[in-house]
């Protein structure tokens, strides 16, 4: 009985390695391991809500999949960029939709710009302006290399465009190969307008996401996805050049990133959350991390996305003042985008039909 114990335990053990050695060797990701900060403990402003369960559901039918939302400076109506290609207005006073500007691919971060044009993230075709006459190509490359995934956008009061280049190495139908492999393959991008000519500002990034700047101008603000974290890049001042971690002990991995309309919050999207023991210790395991880019259905056993919705209000130091759930994804989920208007948060993501709105 000892022979036999110890044969199937050599035999196990050899097809162990043989599938650890298969694995290894198959998967198109190269993971290493990740250690995030812990996650909040769920007490204080992170006590269990469900504050958005009741959201109202604007423009249901008509506005697929909102990646992200912008009010334009008049505050009558949002931009929201959708997954059918369009760029579309919501009208605030009557909650109607219009199908303003098809760009076509898949549009993501909004910005509107000094001269009240929309710049658009688009990754096949690259940095967007978009006006009511027209559709132009500001950027698709830089240095040479070409825009990969350009994600989200924010503009300086000099004209100034910055957004970032989430990866160098996936595009946005594999994104997901880019977080789980853990590696520095993103960078912020500057693009000059009176020059027409693009710089890296800042390379080897964890999947940088939302983007936004500050009212000053003194300093940018990003999201790191993979990461689970926010940080600060300063642009002016004893500290220019400097780029610091503003808040890292996230419920969820953060998207977009926009200021309330008072400029003294900032509301981060969160998804793939809630974070838990399980989800942190899959981003420490290479294997794990390389079984799901290699096996895709297995995605499911982890990812959380469409059942949960997540938004963060944090202040300018980075610490939390409000939390709002949907636990089980009732009414929303997989909200990328948090957006303040007039005291209402509007929320756009990648499972629903609609923009959501809750009191702020």
């Amino acid at each position: 009985m000892a022979v036999l114990t110890c044969v199937v335990i050599l035999v196990l053990s050899l097809i162990a390695a043989a599938f650890h050695s298969h694995v290894m060797n198959e998967t198109p990701i190269d993971a290493v391991s990740l250690t995030l900060a812990p996650y909040p403990k769920v007490e204080g402003v992170y006590a269990r809500n469900n504050l958005l369960e009741s959201a109202e559901k604007l423009g249901e039918g008509k506005i697929l999949q909102p990646e992200d939302i912008v009010p334009d400076p008049t505050g009558k109506f949002l931009y929201v960029s959708t997954l059918d290609g369009w760029i579309k207005k919501l009208h605030l006073a009557d909650n109607t939709v219009e199908d303003w500007k098809r760009v076509g691919g898949r549009p993501l971060g909004l910005a509107v710009g000094n001269d009240g044009e929309l710049l658009v993230c688009e990754p096949t075709q690259g940095l967007l302006k978009v006006t009511e006459d027209e559709i132009s190509v500001l950027a698709t490359e830089v240095n040479g290399t070409k825009l990969l995934l350009p994600d989200a956008v924010t503009v300086a009061k000099d004209g100034l465009i910055y957004l970032t280049d989430a990866t160098t190495k996936y595009s946005l139908d594999l994104h997901l190969h880019d977080t789980l492999e853990a590696r520095p393959n993103g960078r912020i991008v500057v693009f000059d307008p009176a020059s027409k000519s693009t710089h890296i500002l800042l390379n080897d990034l964890y999947f940088p996401n939302g983007i936004t700047i500050s009212r000053d101008d003194s300093y940018l603000l990003f999201a790191e996805t993979t990461t689970s974290r926010i940080r600060k890049h300063y642009l002016k001042g004893d500290r220019k050049g400097e780029t610091e971690t503003l808040t890292e002990s996230l419920p969820g991995f953060p998207d977009n990133i926009h200021w309330s309309s008072k400029g003294d919050v900032l509301y981060v999207g969160l998804v793939g959350g809630p974070r838990d023991a399980v989800i942190d210790l899959l981003w420490q395991s290479p294997f794990l991390k390389s079984l799901l880019a290699l096996y895709p259905s297995l995605q499911k056993l982890f990812d959380n996305s469409l059942k949960w919705a997540g938004v963060l209000a944090i202040d300018e130091t980075g610490r939390p003042v409000k939390w709002l759930e949907d636990r089980s994804g009732k009414t929303v989920a997989c909200v990328t985008t948090g957006v303040e208007v007039d005291g209402f948060l509007y929320l756009g993501g990648l499972r629903d039909g609609f923009v959501g709105r809750v009191a702020a």
